[in-house]
């Protein structure tokens, strides 16, 4: 066997033995369940990703976000269909008459400041989408500081909870790049740091005064 046919047998070796770890059953790992992590350990893990598409807050404030850029649209879908009707009451007149200049400039103006509307519009929205994840993830930090500090850990690092899917090349790829091989599942305070955000905004919901 060629030096070139060794290295690449160790190659799929060595990925075979990586997917089989990776996708160990979370029940074969030592320590209690997911609901309830290990105290008093230095380090901890947290898959921040997962607690951002769990977060009920998160969720509220893109769904209004999404209502005002729905909203958006629909004004700038009306501007639009009345430039529409303009340019066809342009082909009324004949060019060169004032009254096709006249019109002819005012569908100018409004063109360009309706571009300018969706230019400063769509700034906006990316601006309020950016300050809403900078709320949640200052949200999360100060629990999973709390948690650190309650437990004296000195590290929580982010990590990647979800199991290889081998039937993708890409995904498993990406997946055999994490730095988080096998974990304790006691080391996981993933759904602890959903459960205790969530838990803020029931209260915060239950002593919102309520509107007569």
């Amino acid at each position: 066997m060629s030096k070139s046919q060794i290295l690449a047998a160790s190659t799929v070796g060595l990925l075979v033995i990586v997917l089989v770890v990776s996708n160990i059953p979370a029940q074969n790992a030592t320590g209690p369940g997911a609901g309830q992590p290990l105290g008093g350990q230095p380090v901890y893990l947290l898959d921040i990703n997962h607690v951002f598409k769990k977060h009920s807050r998160l969720k509220a404030m893109k769904a209004d976000l999404q209502g005002d850029v729905q909203r958006a649209e629909q004004r700038v879908k009306k501007e639009k269909e009345a430039i529409k009707s303009l340019l066809e009451r342009l082909g009324q007149f004949r060019p060169g008459t004032q009254e096709y200049k006249d019109l002819e400039q005012e569908i100018a103006t409004r063109q360009a400041d309706l571009n300018v509307l969706i230019t400063l519009q769509r700034r906006g929205f990316l601006q309020q989408e950016a300050r809403i994840y900078y709320i949640i993830y200052r949200e999360i930090i100060e629990e999973v500081d709390y948690f650190a500090g309650q437990n004296r850990a000195a590290l929580v690092l982010k990590f990647d909870r979800q199991a290889v899917d081998v039937d993708n090349a890409v995904h498993a790829g990406y997946r055999l790049n994490r730095t988080v091989i096998w974990n304790n599942r006691g080391l996981d305070i993933t759904d602890y740091i959903v459960d205790r955000l969530n838990g803020r905004v029931k209260r915060d919901s239950a002593q919102r005064p309520s509107v007569p």
